[in-house]
This record gives C-alpha cells, sequence and structure tokens, in this order.
C-alpha cells in the first residue's frame, strides 16, 4: 500500500490542478510549527508537539486501519498527508516548463518561471543565474528523494518526521539550537549518499566515484557533494543545433535527464523492496 500511495502521489503533482495555497507554499511546513509556536513557544516542548506527536499518532492510526477498508482508508488519508508533506507541485513538471521556454528561445518567460517558481532572479543568459537555478532545483530534487527514502524504508511516519524535522531545523539555526540541524544530517545523509550511487549507476559511474572519493562518510558539506557528483555524472553534448538561449540552459535539461533517471532506478528499488519486505 506504500508503494501505490507513493505513485498515485507522484502522479497527483504532476497534474496542473489548482491547489489550495496550503498545499503548495514553499513553507507550508514552517508555518505550521509557528502557528504552534505562537501557543506553545519555541521550546523543545514545539518539536514534541509538532514534530513528534503527528509522527506517533500516524504510527498508531496506520497500524489501527487495517483489513480491506482499512487500507484504502489509509491509502486516502495517507496519500493526502504525504500530498501535504511533498507539495501539490512537481518539481520535475516545474522544469519542464522551464525547458519549454527555452526550447521557444523565451528568455523573459523563462526568467519568470524561475523567479514565481523558483525564487531565482537575473537574466538567465548569466551563467550565475544559471548556476543558482540548477543548484535551486537539485536542492529541491534531493528534498523529494530523501521523503521517498524513508517512505519506502519505514512508512510514512518516518517520512513526516524527516520533513517537519527538516523544517524545524531550519527555525532552529536562526535560535542557535545545533542538535535539530544535526539531526536533520545524519537524516539526510543515507538517503542522500544513495542519490549519489544512483546518479553514478545512470550517469559516469567512474566520474562519480573519483569525485566522492574520501568524502562517503563525510556528514557536513552535502549539498556542495550532491552538486558535484550531479556535475560529473551529467551527460553534457556540445550543441549544434537549437538557438544561442537553448544552448545555453543544456546542462539545466541534462540535470532533469539524470534526475528523472535516478527516479527510475528508485522507483524500481523501491517496488523490490516492497515485494520482498
Amino acid at each position: 500500500m506504500t508503494f501505490l500511495m507513493l505513485i498515485l502521489v507522484l502522479g497527483l503533482r504532476r497534474l496542473e490542478s489548482g491547489w489550495p495555497h496550503w498545499m503548495i507554499d514553499s513553507h507550508r511546513h514552517q508555518a505550521w510549527l509557528q502557528r504552534l509556536a505562537n501557543r506553545f513557544g519555541n521550546s523543545l516542548m514545539l518539536w514534541g508537539i509538532g514534530v513528534l506527536l503527528p509522527a506517533v499518532v500516524l504510527t498508531f492510526l496506520e497500524c489501527w486501519l487495517q483489513g480491506f477498508w482499512g487500507q484504502w482508508l489509509w491509502l486516502i488519508f495517507g496519500g493526502a498527508v504525504l500530498l501535504w508533506l511533498l507539495g501539490g507541485h512537481s518539481e520535475f513538471r516545474q522544469v519542464d516548463e522551464l525547458l519549454v521556454r527555452g526550447r521557444m528561445s523565451d528568455p523573459e518567460g523563462f526568467a519568470a518561471l524561475a523567479e514565481d517558481e523558483f525564487g531565482v532572479q537575473g537574466d538567465p543568459r548569466d551563467p550565475v543565474v544559471q548556476q543558482a537555478l540548477a543548484e535551486e532545483v537539485l536542492g529541491r530534487e534531493k528534498q523529494l528523494f530523501v521523503a521517498i527514502f524513508w517512505l519506502v524504508l519505514l512508512g510514512l511516519p518516518a517520512a513526516l518526521l524527516v520533513v517537519l524535522n527538516g523544517a524545524w531545523a531550519q527555525r532552529a539555526e536562526r535560535d542557535n539550537t545545533r542538535w535539530a540541524t544535526t539531526l536533520n544530517l545524519w537524516l539526510h545523509w543515507p538517503a542522500q549518499r544513495l542519490l549519489i550511487f544512483s546518479m553514478a549507476v545512470v550517469g559516469d559511474f567512474a566520474a562519480v566515484l573519483d569525485c566522492m572519493r574520501g568524502h562517503w562518510f563525510t556528514l557536513q558539506g552535502e549539498d556542495k557533494q550532491l552538486a558535484m557528483a550531479a556535475q560529473v555524472a551529467m551527460d553534457v553534448p556540445e550543441q549544434q543545433e537549437g538557438s544561442p538561449f537553448y544552448r545555453i540552459i543544456a546542462p539545466l535539461e541534462s540535470l532533469q535527464g539524470l534526475l528523472l533517471r535516478c527516479m527510475a532506478v528508485w522507483l524500481i528499488l523501491a517496488a523490490v523492496w516492497v515485494m520482498f519486505s
């Protein structure tokens, strides 16, 4: 049922539906914690009520909803929770829309969409802007892969705990609370390493292993390591055709292709895991 829930939610996120703001807001998890903080303060109690308690409730609910109809109720309810965790808009579809504007040689439309969807401003012809956009895309996709990893491994309560703890860690950094950030790093570490290995499998295996030599077991700098692995795993051919602007965004299209191949590998592994677990 977990795998079916994942496929259903991933499909719904690809639809161009008019989701409510609370489902697509990029700060929806922080907003949830802020509402609780207004009542309970920013102490450890907030983490227990806003992060740990929902995960525990989901665990008991999943155990209680057994049988044929119970499993279908869990699919519907759990799917709604997972959709809120991942967001109603697919990062893959947003990048596809950017690439369509690139193929149409529409820098103005590309820049407007990059600002609306990814918060990246500036002339898209500028290599610095393209680099910032690629980092933003890769960061969002990493969050998706992390949630999928824990969903498949330990179920929806684990995915909820990881996602909300990540939102808490962003708040905690402002309060100089290190334990939440450290916990977030540890929770992201196995999924991020599996993502890098899948990049090696679908990309340049030797190049990825070479750039990660000595970094596999380090906890800090995961975003930098992921960006380096993606850079060497991508296959960016020399663009002989297309408009000059399309040639500029070719690395973004290559990154999109790399992440889509990684997603295919992850879904295959998830299906195998569910079959034998």
